[in-house]
């Protein structure tokens, strides 16, 4: 035997090679197969996957019950049977720190890899054979958690190198005219993925190509019944255009999609919020109390809604939010909140001394002339009054600010906010008007720096946290037959069983049965594993046109930082066919505007990308905001991202010598940290030890500093007045 009976790779020659797609096992110079045990096969496929890596963070994840020295002591011993399984010829190198493949392209895993990021389609199908193969397929790693997790992941990323594999070979076959090849790959493809309309479509298609029209409509009636069985859904409008064009007996290569109806508002806000008595309840009293008002909660449990009717209930509000990715840039989350202040309440006046102090983080504010380093505690104190001063007269025509998903705020963005606290109590106490604040955040994802200051407010007595816990069958009734969408009601039992009660997660189920044409049918037979909202969006998504996903992509990769007029130029398409892609991710209810609709979706969308595809997209949203002469940090994180570690170190070394000149010393030992980091992962020795020199003087001047602008808790606010 000379190749593997999957598909074209061959193993005829002088090296062993690896499979980990399917069965794992070895394959000698004559074609002789030896079955990998376990673990072997397990450090090979991450090996073939994630690179060269640390000897002993891999024994942990291997053996990650044992002592350390057993952990090592047992990987010595794998990696000599290893080698003693391949006749002697060593597969695995290393030293005392790192292990990596002698010969990455003899693992088949890698194979893939490499060639699907360069587009090398072909090579990338005879790495796996024509009908695939799950990685580590048969090996489960219950005993070792974090690798299992690692592999779930992994699974998916081979599963989407393949089906990319296959719709861009499928293509290329198809517009030279090669259709038996591209029939041949259909058809493995849609005995693989039975539920795939995609393979589905292929299939139909080239059958009637080829000029079997029958062949076509019963595939589709093959496709439509394991629809129907396995997911109680209808087969997408395009399907179904296609297969018309089939009866009709005109060919149509090509189908375009059908336009997208626009899902019903109350889907995307349910008329009527349930289920928060209690919560409501502790509310008013940290409200009569004068408490800052923190609501917790999981993911989609309704906090932002209930802090918005809250204050809807006691006065004019405005609201500020983290978003993700902030952690990255200093500052972002106050900076964004100023300028949401500063749009809504154009005419506020800010002295001329918060305005040059502010211009450090918002140089919109005009100050042209170099500042000084904040590198004396005068300095510092003055920035951060600016901040205290500003929080406040940026806030005079409100009565509450609320401020949702503080879990993304950034550290220097919290320790300014939190800095500026006391002198709110202190103005509120002389009777100047008081300020009342609601901030939301995800149950257990606090920075651990945010997680002490809320501590330290609650021990004062300053604060209370209001805790949202899922809604009961009854409440999911009534938030259900409140949205008015037929069909909804006689589900309400069942989603409340399969969402777990978390109003997010039936909202989303509910725009999946919408979707699908499914309300008025009875509960899907198949649907993704319930309190995981994630696949649900994830079908969602694949119902989107191709150039609606992918900037639904650009959004999430950009975070923060996206704006719509980056799309023309990043996608390179034309203005109105951005345009229409933005419509349609409006009218799905995927994005609102600029942002999200959810943070839930935004995961979705970013665990549905491939690897290759978010380097890709990465670089050309860094060359994107080159041209518009974006914050160096920025750049530097999306360089870093595209796997440009030599075109973003410039930008970081750059930002935190900016930072250095004009914001608290801290943020500049962070960034001379990172690049140091970086440096020494390419070998740039003596750049990363005189990065770490600067960094340690960032570290000394900020030590010096920082125990004057902390904030401190000497006073109880008095009833009825808050920060």
């Amino acid at each position: 035997m000379t190749a593997r009976d999957r598909g074209g790779w061959r193993v005829a020659g002088t090296q062993w090679r690896v499979q980990v797609l399917g069965l794992a096992q070895l394959w000698g110079p004559e074609g002789q197969g030896v079955r990998l045990e376990r673990r072997a096969a397990a450090l090979l496929a991450w090996l073939g996957l994630q690179g060269p890596s640390s000897k002993y963070a891999l024994a942990s994840l291997l053996w990650p019950d044992s002592p350390p020295t057993t952990a090592r002591n047992n990987m010595r011993q794998l990696l000599r049977r290893l080698r003693l399984a391949s006749g002697g010829e060593a597969l695995v190198e290393g030293d005392t720190e790192r292990l990596a493949l002698v010969a990455p392209s003899n693992v088949d895993v890698a194979c893939l890899k490499s060639t699907t990021e360069a587009r090398a389609y072909a090579q990338a199908l005879e790495s796996v054979g024509a009908e695939g193969g799950t990685l580590l397929d048969g090996f489960d790693f219950d005993d070792c958690p974090e690798l299992a997790r690692w592999l779930d992941g992994a699974r998916a990323g081979v599963e989407g190198w393949v089906r990319e594999a296959r719709e861009a070979r499928i293509g290329h076959l198809t517009s030279g005219g090669d259709w038996s090849a591209a029939l041949g790959l259909a058809q493995a493809w849609a005995r693989q993925e039975p539920e795939s309309e995609l393979a589905g479509r292929h299939l139909i298609r080239l059958l009637y190509l080829q000029g079997d029209r029958g062949a076509a409509l019963a595939a589709f009636e093959q496709l439509r019944g394991v629809l129907e069985r396995e997911l109680g859904v209808t087969p997408l409008p395009e399907t179904l255009a296609l297969v018309r064009e089939v009866e009709k007996g005109t060919q149509r290569p090509h189908p375009t999609a059908s336009p997208r109806p626009a899902l019903p508002l109350s889907v995307l806000r349910p008329p009527v919020l349930v289920g928060r008595e209690a919560a409501w309840r502790q509310l008013e009293a940290g409200w009569e109390a004068g408490q800052m008002l923190f609501i917790s909660g999981t993911p989609g449990s309704g906090k932002t809604r209930l802090a918005e009717e809250f204050a809807n209930a006691k006065g004019r509000w405005g609201r500020v939010e983290g978003r993700e990715g902030d952690s990255d840039v200093p500052f972002a989350s106050q900076a964004r909140a100023f300028r949401t202040q500063l749009a809504r309440w154009p005419d506020v006046k800010l002295p001329d001394w918060v305005r040059t102090e502010l211009s450090r983080i918002l140089p919109e504010l005009g100050e042209t002339r170099l500042l000084p380093p904040l590198d004396s505690e005068t300095g510092m104190l003055r920035f951060y009054d600016a901040g205290a001063v500003a929080l406040y007269l940026l806030h005079e025509h409100d009565a509450i600010s609320i401020a949702d998903d503080v879990q993304y705020w950034d550290a220097a963005s919290a320790k300014s906010f939190f800095f500026a606290l006391p002198r709110m109590f202190e103005a509120a106490s002389r009777g100047a008007q008081p300020l009342r604040f609601i901030d939301c955040y995800r149950r257990g994802e606090l920075p651990a720096q945010t997680r002490a200051h809320v501590a330290r407010l609650l021990d004062a007595g300053l604060a209370r946290v209001v805790e949202l816990e899922a809604l009961t069958g009854e409440e999911v009734k009534h938030m259900v037959a409140a949205m008015g969408l037929p069909g909804a009601e006689a589900h309400a039992d069942n989603l409340t069983r399969y969402t777990g009660g978390n109003p997010l997660y039936v909202v989303e189920t509910l725009k999946h049965l919408l979707e699908t044409d499914s309300l008025l049918r009875g509960w899907p037979q198949r649907l993704p594993p319930p309190d995981r909202v994630g696949p649900l969006i994830q079908l969602r998504l694949e119902r989107l046109s191709a150039l609606a996903l992918q900037c639904a992509r650009l959004a999430a990769l950009a975070g923060a930082f996206f704006r719509t007029s980056l799309v023309p130029r990043v996608l390179q398409v034309t203005a109105a066919a951005a345009h229409d892609a933005l419509v349609e991710l409006e009218s799905a209810q995927i994005l609102l505007g600029e942002r999200f609709s959810h943070d839930l979706v935004m995961e979705a969308v970013r665990a549905g990308m491939l690897p290759g595809e978010e380097r890709a997209l990465h670089g050309r949203l860094a060359t994107a905001l080159e041209e518009d002469a974006a914050p160096a940090i920025l750049l530097a994180h999306h360089w870093i991202e595209a796997g440009r570690v030599e075109r973003g170190l410039p930008h970081l070394l750059a930002s935190a010598h900016s930072d250095e000149q004009v914001l608290p010393p801290e943020q500049a030992a962070d960034h001379y940290a990172r690049a140091a980091a970086l440096m020494v992962a390419t070998g740039q020795l003596e750049d990363a030890v005189r990065a770490r020199a600067a960094e340690a003087r960032c570290r000394l001047q900020a030590s010096a500093a920082g125990p004057h602008v902390q904030p401190t808790w000497s006073a109880r606010a008095p009833a009825g007045r808050t920060r």
